[in-house]
């Protein structure tokens, strides 16, 4: 459309003040229509479909699933995108799984539960013993301990039942081996229970253990205080065939006795000692070995056929092992050195111990290892 200026001169003809409006309305409505054309496809893009897309993840699952965040100059989302993103709607169930808890779970770790640590004394049942210890354990003995039992035998020598103890070494119910035997005699006034008191089986335990003695057998009889023991001197009628006669014949019934004079010993204390030597010097077929600790020469009444002064001189003697012993300051000393000077002129072997002490208990209990020692001696 054209317009046409007319002059000023001439007077405004009706109407003609409505077209610069009309105009005016007509470039508002294009610059509208041209805002709406083009504001419009920029809206589409910038702003999502009202339809969910479940292959397009939040920015926060991008890098959950990306190993890699996308960065400036790479691509915003992984090419593995399709196959890790989660559903934007997962289920409790689903997830659970695939999403651990974070932060420690002790109750869940494997080695808790599957592998408990044993006790630091504990072996686990499933580490195996090597066949060499096993046996090494089943050859080697469990160290082991001797007992003291209490016995009676009927005597004819006295009308009544004497008592007596016997020591049974370590290991003697394990086979049935015959052992050597010690008779030991307990000095006045008292009785069998002297040397158990003592200690003889103690020691006797401790050496045979450790293997320094040989295992063996004591015997310790018994006797009235005020009775054979102290009224008789040997022969008929006296301890002597109480002992020889009647308890040792009850003990190689009873128990695995070596029944040769090799492997029967006696000894004595006091009262004891001069009865052991009495016994051996008169049965040297019996008895191998002898020994005498503070022996009750001085005090002794004997006739001089049970004299052991008298008894030294008869055959057979010469060929016991014998040994002397006392206390220095003992008063059994003197006659215990005045009999080993009788046997040193009959040129008969033997052996003398002075130690130190009286004539106590204290003498005798700490000297059992050199006793014992001497009569296991080749046993």
């Amino acid at each position: 459309m054209r317009f046409r200026r007319e002059s000023s001169e001439e007077g405004p003809r009706p109407g003609c003040g409505s077209w610069p409006l009309r105009g005016l309305i007509v470039v508002s409505l294009g610059v509208l229509i041209a805002l709406v054309v083009l504001v419009r496809p920029l809206r589409e893009l910038s702003q999502p479909s009202s339809e969910p897309e479940v292959e397009s993840p939040t920015s926060a699952q991008l890098v959950v699933a990306s190993a890699t965040p996308a960065g400036a100059g790479g691509p915003a989302l992984p090419t593995e995108r399709p196959t890790v993103v989660p559903s934007a709607t997962p289920t409790p169930t689903a997830t659970a799984p695939a999403t651990p808890t974070p932060g420690p779970q002790p109750t869940s770790t494997p080695t808790a539960s599957a592998t408990p640590m044993p006790s630091p004394t504990e072996v686990p049942s499933d580490t195996p013993v090597p066949v060499a210890t096993v046996a090494a354990q089943q050859a080697t003995p469990l160290p082991l301990a001797g007992r003291v039992e209490q016995g009676a035998y009927a005597s004819q020598v006295t009308g009544r039942e004497e008592s007596y103890r016997v020591y049974l070494p370590p290991g003697y119910d394990r086979d049935d081996r015959r052992y050597p035997v010690l008779y030991l005699l307990h000095g006045w006034p008292y009785d069998e229970s002297h040397w158990d008191a003592l200690g003889v089986d103690e020691a006797a335990d401790r050496r045979i253990v450790d293997g320094t003695l040989p295992p063996f057998m004591i015997v310790l009889p018994g006797a009235d205080a005020e009775g054979l023991y102290i009224t008789t001197s040997g022969g008929a009628g006296s301890f002597e065939e109480q002992l020889v006669n009647e308890l040792m014949p009850h003990v190689d019934a009873t128990f695995r006795s070596v029944q040769t004079r090799e492997a029967r010993a006696i000894g004595g204390i006091s009262r004891g000692g001069v009865w052991a030597l009495e016994i051996a010097f008169r049965h040297p077929d019996a008895f191998g070995i002898v020994g005498a600790h503070s022996p009750a020469l001085s005090a002794n009444r004997a006739p001089s056929a049970y004299d052991p002064f008298t008894l030294m001189r008869e055959p057979g003697v010469g060929g016991l092992r014998i040994y002397l012993s006392a206390g220095d300051t003992d008063w059994a000393q003197p006659a215990t050195i005045e009999l080993h000077q009788a046997l040193d002129q009959q040129g008969i072997a033997h052996q003398l111990a002075i130690h130190s002490g009286a004539h106590r208990d204290q003498l005798w209990a700490r000297n059992l290892d050199e006793y014992l020692s001497f009569y296991a001696a080749g046993w």
